[in-house]
């Protein structure tokens, strides 16, 4: 009777922490190579659906492209660089700093794909961490809590997505 009444209380309190995220479909990638990161949303707000959607890039991660989706309308937000940097010779002095999709419609019983295209730094091991702000018809999710590992992922209440730069040669 302990054990089960141990086995309720346990899948109770899981039950009621558990919540679908935001993800990567792969969450590696090679480092200072071209990466295509697929960010999957996989519900709205409650009930309700997410009518806007923006990835906030990493200091570090240059050269971005989105994709386009059909029925939304995709932007991007540049910011000034501190200090210049060098990207396949060429002097860079502003990136993208955040991509935003909006004017379509998620409904909450269903998922979305979001396509970004970009250069990946030369940090073999690193963590990059690509928040996202879910705006739906009523209310926001802010998918902004740092997480650098799996563990972390699952423990935190609104981890933001990440991809880790594998441990290997970069290919010319």
């Amino acid at each position: 009777m302990k054990n089960s009444i141990a086995v309720l209380t346990t899948l109770l309190t899981l039950a009621g922490t558990a919540k679908a995220h935001v993800v990567f479909g792969n969450g590696t990638a090679a480092p200072g190579e071209f990466h295509v990161a697929d960010l999957r949303i996989f519900h709205g707000c409650e009930g309700s659906p997410t009518i806007e959607v923006t990835m906030d890039i990493p200091d570090n991660v240059t050269r971005v492209r989105p994709r386009s989706l059909p029925g939304w309308e995709v932007s991007v937000q540049k910011v000034t660089l501190s200090e210049p940097i060098v990207v396949h010779g060429f002097e860079v002095t502003e990136k993208v700093g955040s991509v935003t999709w909006r004017g379509g419609s998620i409904p909450d019983f269903a998922y979305q794909q979001f396509e970004v295209h970009f250069m990946t730094p030369d940090t073999p091991g690193e963590a990059l961490s690509f928040p996202v702000h879910q705006i739906c018809k009523k209310g926001r999710l802010d998918w902004d809590d740092p997480a650098v590992d799996d563990e972390s992922f699952r423990t935190l209440p609104e981890p933001a997505p990440f991809i880790t730069i594998r441990d290997e040669e970069k290919h010319d």
